[in-house]
């Protein structure tokens, strides 16, 4: 049954095995994390994992614009379908539209009432009662344990939230779980994203059970994944694909040192683009493309910058969505900004990385160091490569230092050419 094999690497396993969901009716779970490590992720699989089944399920944001939280079910849906063999997984994205609402809510409170009103129109209106609902982007001050669960009891809903936590002060995950029947810690690991339950309904006492996560697709490692613990740090390089464009600077030279190393290439473009590097390459058709579409006002906004609408940037942009999708470790040469984002359009090639959970390393040429986003913060370190799936991208304009950069990964990470 497809609905089994889409869930059964899903993260709410560690809970569904106990209580269906991991709550009864008029309970409630919550998503407890830093900002970045995979809340919303993780509500995405909660309500994935119902609505496979037909269980109707209603999504509030407070963050998102209603595409934008499509979006997030999209390239999920996409990564675990590319993870999993799905015999029809056009059905499986039709069961999912058919029994699934989106509500945002941006810029304004939402409270237990205001989730009350909303369940009313959308059973007058739509004939739409959901069972489960989850609400991503609640403040931790603005919590009211006894107006949520009051809500949920009257409408025997499974009601999951996310509640952000701070890496200095405010209430730690244990007391915060307190005033919840379910509660998940999430938390960065190493390469995973450790997932922690730390309370679990009408169990006796906390369950304390955990798992590690694929940061890409946030479902849980398979029992035959190698543990990168025991292992060596590096594959062999002649297992290794370096996923990248080809366009002068950065990503050419990434694909020169990647060729004198021994390891494939893959240097997507599109069809009238010129490319420094054009060995192996792989023009995306139109239809490739559009996968990789994205709003370049959704851009602006998460980068903080203004560009021109063209042609070229938006399939450019689509491009580096295709390299980042294919890989588990990206590799960055660039400048880190004061907002945390990273200089020109290489910026897009960071945040799919950040968004989608994958290990992503930058090269600042200015501070002459690598750095690896945690899930809040970047913190300098010395990378090498651990996957035999890797892209390189970056700034056009590249140094001396970062060709060096370049160079010295590769060699920290191989034995021999």
């Amino acid at each position: 049954m497809q609905s089994l094999e889409l869930i059964e690497r899903s993260p709410m396993q560690a809970v569904a095995s106990t209580i269906r969901d991991g709550l009864n009716p008029g309970q409630i779970g919550g998503v407890i994390a830093r900002a970045g490590v995979g809340k919303s992720t993780f509500l995405v699989h909660v309500a994935l994992n119902s609505l496979v089944r037909g269980v109707e399920v209603l999504h509030v944001s407070l963050t998102d614009t209603k595409s934008h939280v499509r979006s997030y079910y999209d390239e999920i849906f996409n990564e675990i379908a590319r993870h999993t063999s799905l015999p029809d997984p056009t059905s499986a994205r039709l069961a999912i539209e058919r029994h699934r609402v989106v509500h945002t809510c941006l810029g304004r409170q939402f409270g237990p009432m205001d989730l009350s009103r909303l369940l009313d129109v959308l059973k007058e209106m739509m004939d739409f009662s959901p069972e489960v609902v989850v609400l991503d982007g609640l403040k931790t001050e603005d919590l009211n344990e006894t107006g949520w669960k009051r809500v949920a009891e009257q409408r025997s809903l499974r009601l999951w939230m996310s509640i952000l936590i701070h890496r200095d002060g405010g209430p730690t995950p244990d007391a915060l779980s307190e005033g919840l029947s379910t509660a998940i810690h999430l938390k960065p690991e190493g390469r995973d994203v450790a997932l922690q339950v730390i309370r679990v309904a009408d169990a006796p006492g906390p369950s304390q059970q955990s798992l590690h996560l694929d940061p890409a697709t946030m479902m849980v490692r398979p029992e035959e994944v190698t543990d990168p613990s025991t292992t060596a740090p590096s594959p062999s390089a002649r297992h290794c694909t370096l996923y990248s464009g080809g366009a002068q600077g950065s990503e050419s030279y990434f694909g020169q040192v990647a060729n004198s190393w021994g390891l494939k290439e893959v240097n997507f473009t599109f069809e009238g683009h010129t490319q420094a590097r054009s060995d192996h390459k792989r023009v995306l058709s139109e239809q490739e493309l559009a996968a990789g579409a994205v709003s370049l006002v959704y851009v602006s906004h998460r980068l903080h910058r203004h560009w021109d609408q063209t042609p070229t940037l938006r399939k450019v942009l689509q491009v580096l969505w295709h390299i980042v999708s294919h890989a588990d470790q990206v590799f960055v040469v660039g400048v880190i900004q004061s907002d945390q984002t990273v200089h020109g359009g290489t910026g897009w090639s960071v945040e799919l990385a950040r968004r989608w959970h994958k290990p992503i390393w930058v090269f600042d040429q200015e501070k002459d160091s690598w750095f690896i986003w945690d899930g809040s913060a970047w913190r300098p370190g010395m990378p090498v490569i651990e996957s035999t799936k890797i892209a390189g991208s970056g700034t056009r304009f590249l140094s001396e230092n970062g060709k060096k950069a370049i160079e010295d990964l590769f060699a920290r990470s191989f034995t021999s050419p």
